[in-house]
């Protein structure tokens, strides 16, 4: 289950998702090195983007999203409740 990541063995030098999730995971965000990158694929269907995080300072991140795209969903990542009647 990588939802939480592994905080034991980091901090990383990268964090690579190889799905989408339906926002950035703030626990693997804060696995990240100073200097270090998160590439995820962030949104809902039908349109996704892709993110990379790079962390910049102890509490500072800098965003890029380079491209749309679709892909599918991550087991165990937090989903946002859809609305319903």
């Amino acid at each position: 289950d990588g939802a939480t990541g592994l905080a034991s063995d980091g901090p990383f030098d990268a964090i690579v998702l190889s799905g989408s999730v339906a926002e950035l995971p703030h626990a693997l965000l804060a696995q990240l090195k100073v200097g270090g990158r998160l590439v995820a694929i962030v949104g809902e269907e039908p349109m996704m983007q892709a993110m990379i995080v790079t962390r910049t300072s102890q509490t500072d991140y800098r965003t890029t999203t380079p491209w749309d795209t679709v892909a599918p969903r991550l087991l165990n990542f937090p989903e946002a409740p859809k609305f319903t009647f």
